[in-house]
């Protein structure tokens, strides 16, 4: 099977029809990476799953979900066990969610940690008002040969993009992440071997509509035009790059008759 893309943030269960979308990810042979909000919905997030040869689950605990649910950090632990994939995890340090900034570091650690002993785990990870912290914390609590952090629509700045590659990071880029002038200056300087696509959907737009996992077609063609190469030359350099992020957590991408 020849895979047509790569999203690495989805929200597939927050879609109207999860099993539906699921369904075309195989069709249009997009490789997702389902993330989750909160450690009880991995199991259906699994089973939707589980038969789809292109969606990957993951378990997450959301930042901006912690201070209602952070009783729920010992199953995203638990559940971590099972999966190479976690996500989405992370930091928000912005005004809404600055009051539970410190219950956020304890749950974010406690993943790191957890990551960090089992090994082979991928991380999807929001850092939103807080990369410096986020990548404080990875580096306290993570080695490069245990633990790949990707982060997910990362919003700081030049330097800190620069100090995230030495941590070991990629970045997961998704279109609306092109439309500021922060988010091109980090995607045109970040290297090219640190480069993946993502959607977030169902939580932003394109063209009007929801955006879907085949979108990252659209963000492949601005990626190429903001990096001087051409677009077959960005399909190539983020597959590799996401051949390179699963076999770390021993996830082959699916070939013809598999």
């Amino acid at each position: 099977m020849t895979t047509n893309g790569f999203d690495f943030h989805c929200h597939v269960d927050l879609f109207p029809n999860p099993e539906a979308l699921i369904a075309q990810c195989d069709r249009d042979r997009i490789m997702t990476l389902a993330v989750t909000t909160t450690p009880k919905a991995w199991e259906q997030n699994r089973l939707w799953t589980e038969h789809s040869r292109c969606v990957l689950p993951a378990v997450g605990l959301h930042p901006e979900l912690v201070g209602q649910r952070y009783a729920e950090i010992a199953l995203l632990e638990d559940i971590m066990a099972e999966t190479p994939f976690v996500g989405e995890i992370g930091l928000d340090g912005s005004a809404k969610y600055r009051n539970t900034l410190s219950t956020q570091k304890d749950v974010f650690s406690r993943a790191l940690r957890s990551a960090q002993r089992l090994g082979a785990r991928i991380l999807s990870i929001h850092s939103r008002g807080a990369a410096r912290e986020v990548l404080a914390l990875l580096s306290e609590h993570t080695t490069s040969d245990r633990v790949l952090p990707i982060l997910h629509w990362f919003s700081g700045s030049v330097e800190l993009a620069a100090e995230a590659v030495q941590v070991g990071c990629y970045f997961s880029i998704n279109h609306r992440m092109l439309d500021s002038r922060t988010g091109i200056a980090v995607t045109r300087r970040v290297p090219a071997d640190r480069l993946l696509t993502e959607t977030d959907a169902p939580f932003i737009k394109i063209n009007q509509r929801t955006s879907e996992p085949q979108d990252v077609s659209a963000t492949i063609a601005r990626l190429a035009e903001l990096r001087n190469v051409s677009i077959d030359e960005m399909k190539h350099i983020v597959a590799s790059n996401a051949e390179r992020v699963l076999s770390f957590a021993r996830v082959s991408i699916p070939t013809a008759g598999r």
